[in-house]
């Protein structure tokens, strides 16, 4: 009888253990446990809102960082060295006097430059000569020309006794050839020959072409090498091979003188440079 009072309490303690620990392990709770009142503080301390964390801020467009400012680079302006183009001077062309006169050289062989003037004005070269024998040449610089037409318009606004002359064939070396026309109407074609310093006469004559007195005229020579040839007004007045100086080529250039009846006052209007071909 004990040992069956033994058995069942052993069995009723073993009961008793077993539940125990299944409701430990399932976190469960007694069903028929009295639920602890909590005080008024309690209630209240539960009841407070409680602090929570800020929510997390909406996300927003991001922007690229900017770059940090930099002076921008100063412009250096390229130098580009260039040749001056300088234009050539026309070799066949009219000279009308009316721009700059770097291309032409004057000189005397009679004379003095103090009793003289020469200078371009109103589109006209003008020979203002107030001495006695002023014999005054200008000469275009550029060019040496061998076939060559050369022709002038001259005023006479002076005397009537002075020479008009056209230049050919010129050089330092051995003269040049000269077309004369005297506004009284005579006329001679020579040459001055540089060795001997002196005018040698080749042909001369009379021309009743020649406007005479206060007026105009158009001379015109024509210098192939050698041979050559004088226009007045458009007339042919004289044609003349030089066998003896034999003058191949040059300068070409114009030239007025005085004598002894003064003042003598020439204008140039125009000089005219072409070829004889």
């Amino acid at each position: 009888m004990r040992k069956i009072y033994i058995m069942t309490l052993s069995v009723l303690i073993i009961f008793v253990a077993l539940i125990s620990l299944a409701c430990s392990l399932t976190g469960g709770s007694d069903p028929t446990a009295t639920p602890v009142l909590e005080t008024e503080e309690e209630e209240a301390v539960r009841r407070e809102p409680r602090e929570t964390e800020p929510p997390a801020p909406e996300p927003t467009a991001t922007q690229e960082p900017m770059p940090p400012e930099t002076e921008e680079p100063e412009e250096i302006e390229e130098v580009v060295e260039t040749e001056e183009v300088v234009d050539e001077p026309p070799a066949w062309f009219t000279e009308e006097f009316d721009g700059d006169m770097d291309n032409w050289t004057y000189f005397l062989m009679s004379g003095s430059e103090m009793n003289m003037d020469l200078y371009a004005d109103v589109d006209s070269l003008v020979f203002d000569l107030r001495g006695e024998n002023q014999w005054v040449y200008v000469l275009y610089d550029p060019y040496f020309y061998s076939d060559v037409v050369i022709e002038a318009f001259a005023e006479n606004k002076g005397k009537n006794t002075n020479n008009v002359s056209l230049i050919c064939n010129y050089t330092d070396e051995y003269g040049w050839y000269e077309f004369n026309i005297t506004n009284g109407g005579m006329y001679d074609i020579l040459v001055y020959d540089e060795i001997d310093g002196e005018y040698r006469t080749l042909t001369s004559g009379g021309s009743v072409h020649v406007n005479t007195g206060r007026n105009t005229n158009i001379y015109t020579a024509v210098c192939m090498g050698n041979q050559l040839a004088l226009y007045i007004n458009g007339y042919l007045e004289k044609e003349h091979t030089d066998t003896i100086y034999n003058l191949k080529e040059g300068q070409v250039g114009i030239s007025v003188s005085s004598f002894d009846v003064l003042p003598i006052l020439v204008e140039i209007e125009y000089f005219d440079i072409s070829s004889a071909y």
